[in-house]
C-alpha cells in the first residue's frame, strides 16, 4: 500500500494540472461520420450523406468494403470523363444557430488517391439559406420550400458567409487526413461540409469529423500585407477557386511555360461554348472579419491573345443582410502583353466574406493568362464628422488612411 505521503503528492500533482489536460474533445457534429449506416431502404447509399449526382454515365459514387480507413465501409468518387468541368461530392448539411456563431468550425476527413488525375478536396461552408433550413424541417427539395415561402429563385435569399477549400493532388496515395477551417460568423444557420473531385480518376473518404471552437480575436492585418495564398500559382493554386463554367470544352489550368514572374500562371481558355453569360478566372475567399472597415487594394496581371472579352479585377463581398461588389478595374481584351488591373474599395463594417476575382466574362472566344495577385489593406475607413450646416449638428461621413 501506498504511504499517505505518496498518495497526498500524487493527489497534488493532479491537482495541479491544468484544466485543459481533463478538457474533453470537441464533438463530432457529423452524424454517420464513417459512413457505416446505411440509408434505410437504399442499396449502398449511406445515412445523413448525399451526393451530387447528375445522372452522368462518367461519373460513379460508391460506398464499400473495399477502401475504407476504419470500419467496414467507406465512400467513394471515380470519374472517367473531363468534358464538363464539374466538382462531384459527397455531402452533408447541418442546421446549426446561436451556438455555433463566433465559433471555429473544424472540418477533416481521411482520403485515399486511387489512379487519381483529377484534383479532389474538401469543402466547409457556412451560409445564411434559411430555404434549406426550412426544406430540411419540412422534409422537402429545396425547390418546393421556395415555392411556399413565395421566393423566385432569381431572388432567393441565400448568403455565403465563410467558405474554405483545400484542393489536392493525388496519383497514387494512402490514407492522408484532410483539414479545412472557417470562421462562423453571426447569423449563420446552415453548415455545408463536402468532399470531392474535379477531373479524372478515383478518389475515397473515410472518418470525417466536424467540430467548433471557440475562435478567439481576429488575427491583426498589416497594413501593405499581401493576404492571397500562393499569390503568383507557384504552389499550383491549390488554394484557389478555379471558375470555369461548367459547358463543353472550358478549361482553366496551370501553365509552366507562361508567366509575369515565377514559373506558372494561370490559363483560360474555351469559353466560346457557354450558352448564359458567366464569371471565368481566379477567386479566393478572405474572412470578412480580417477586413472589416478596411480599404483594401486588388491587384492581378493578365495577358490576353484575341480574347474577346473584358479582362477585370473586382472585389465582392457579403454583408449582414445583403451583398455587393465594387466597380470593376480598368480592363483588357483583345491581344495584349502582360497588364495590370487593380481596384481600391471601402469594405463595410458589417462583412461577413470578402472575395478577390481575377476574371473575364464568358462565353468568349480567345485566351487570358493570370498571374501574380494581390490583396492588401490600404488603411482603416474611420467616421467622422462632415461641416455641419448652420443650426445643425453634425453628419456622419467617411475618412479614410
Amino acid at each position: 500500500m501506498p504511504s499517505k505521503f505518496l498518495r497526498a503528492l500524487v493527489a497534488m500533482a493532479i491537482v495541479s494540472l491544468p484544466s485543459t489536460a481533463f478538457a474533453a474533445a470537441p464533438r463530432n457534429l457529423l452524424a454517420n461520420p464513417g459512413f457505416e449506416s446505411p440509408l434505410p431502404g437504399h442499396e449502398w447509399m449511406p445515412a445523413a450523406w448525399d451526393t451530387s449526382d447528375t445522372g452522368m454515365s462518367t461519373v460513379f459514387f460508391g460506398r464499400d468494403t473495399l477502401l475504407r480507413r476504419g470500419g467496414q465501409y467507406g465512400v467513394s468518387i471515380a470519374n472517367t470523363s473531363t468534358v464538363f468541368p464539374r466538382g462531384n461530392n459527397w455531402s452533408q448539411t447541418l442546421l446549426v444557430g446561436r451556438e455555433a456563431w463566433d465559433k471555429t468550425a473544424t472540418f477533416s476527413v481521411w482520403s485515399f488517391s486511387a489512379g487519381q488525375e483529377g484534383r479532389a478536396y474538401v469543402l466547409l461552408q457556412a451560409y445564411s439559406d434559411t430555404v434549406t433550413k426550412l426544406a430540411r424541417i419540412w422534409d422537402v427539395p429545396r425547390d418546393e420550400a421556395l415555392r411556399r415561402v413565395g421566393v423566385a429563385p432569381i431572388n432567393d435569399p441565400v448568403q455565403n458567409f465563410g467558405w474554405k477549400r483545400l484542393l489536392f493532388e493525388g496519383g497514387e496515395a494512402g490514407w492522408v487526413r484532410r483539414e479545412v477551417r472557417v470562421y462562423v460568423p453571426s447569423g449563420t444557420n446552415v453548415i455545408f461540409v463536402r468532399c470531392g473531385l474535379f477531373g479524372t480518376g478515383q478518389v475515397a473518404f473515410d472518418d470525417a469529423s466536424l467540430t467548433l471552437e471557440p475562435a478567439g480575436p481576429a488575427p491583426a492585418v498589416a497594413v501593405g500585407q499581401n493576404l492571397l495564398i500562393d499569390p503568383g500559382f507557384e504552389q499550383r493554386a491549390l488554394e484557389w477557386e478555379w471558375a470555369a463554367p461548367p459547358f463543353e470544352g472550358s478549361l482553366v489550368e496551370l501553365d509552366t511555360t507562361v508567366a509575369h514572374t515565377g514559373r506558372a500562371s494561370m490559363l483560360c481558355s474555351g469559353m466560346e461554348h457557354a450558352p448564359v453569360a458567366v464569371r471565368a478566372g481566379m477567386c479566393q475567399p478572405i474572412p470578412g472579419r480580417l477586413l472589416a472597415g478596411k480599404r483594401v487594394r486588388l491587384s492581378g496581371w493578365f495577358r490576353g491573345d484575341s480574347i474577346e472579352a473584358e479582362c477585370y479585377a473586382q472585389i465582392g463581398w457579403v454583408g449582414e443582410s445583403e451583398s455587393d461588389r465594387s466597380s470593376a478595374s480598368q480592363s483588357f481584351h483583345g491581344t495584349f502583353d502582360w497588364s495590370r488591373a487593380y481596384v481600391d474599395v471601402d469594405i463595410p463594417a458589417d462583412v461577413k466574406i470578402v472575395w478577390a476575382w481575377l476574371q473575364f466574362s464568358a462565353p468568349a472566344h480567345g485566351r487570358v493568362w493570370i498571374d501574380d495577385a494581390s490583396l492588401e489593406v490600404l488603411g482603416v475607413v474611420e467616421p467622422t464628422v462632415a461641416e455641419p450646416a448652420a443650426g445643425k449638428p453634425g453628419t456622419p461621413a467617411s475618412r479614410r488612411r
